[in-house]
């Protein structure tokens, strides 16, 4: 099962590799409650190429850690475990959950998004990759 949100441009408050709201943290315990996953050690945060604007974000429920994910602990019950593939587009996205007459999502602020699209379900991020140095050739 994935879980879907939508993107935000903004600074949240929290300095952290990610971090949740309380009504996010709700929501999510009440999902996993319901769900009832084998060997769930948490959720997983990743990134995947798609939408208008170039990313958007996967939250699965995660068993397993891979050898270069992060893990954060967002609450004492809940795990999330970024995906070393997306950890520098997501440092500093604080996940929210909100609950309007017509619609109810989580919510990405994330402050590394330069663009969203029109929906808010995909983004872009600052350009992360080195540029090439061009060092000077021994003699």
């Amino acid at each position: 099962m994935s879980i879907s949100g939508v993107v935000r441009l903004g600074k949240p408050s929290k300095k952290a590799i990610f971090s949740m709201t309380d009504s996010a943290i709700k929501r999510v315990k009440e999902i996993m409650n319901d769900k009832k996953i084998d060997n769930c050690i948490g959720l997983r945060l990743g990134i995947k190429e798609r939408g208008c604007s170039g990313m958007s974000y996967t939250l699965d429920f995660a068993t397993q850690k891979n050898k270069f994910d992060e893990t954060v602990v967002a609450d004492k019950d809940i795990n999330i475990i970024v995906d070393s593939k997306a950890l520098l587009s997501v440092i500093g996205t604080e996940m929210d959950y909100i609950e309007e007459p017509i619609k109810k999502e989580f919510i990405f602020i994330n402050p590394n998004a330069t663009n969203t699209c029109g929906c808010g379900e995909s983004f872009t991020t600052k350009d992360f990759s080195i540029p090439d140095l061009k060092l000077p050739k021994k003699n």
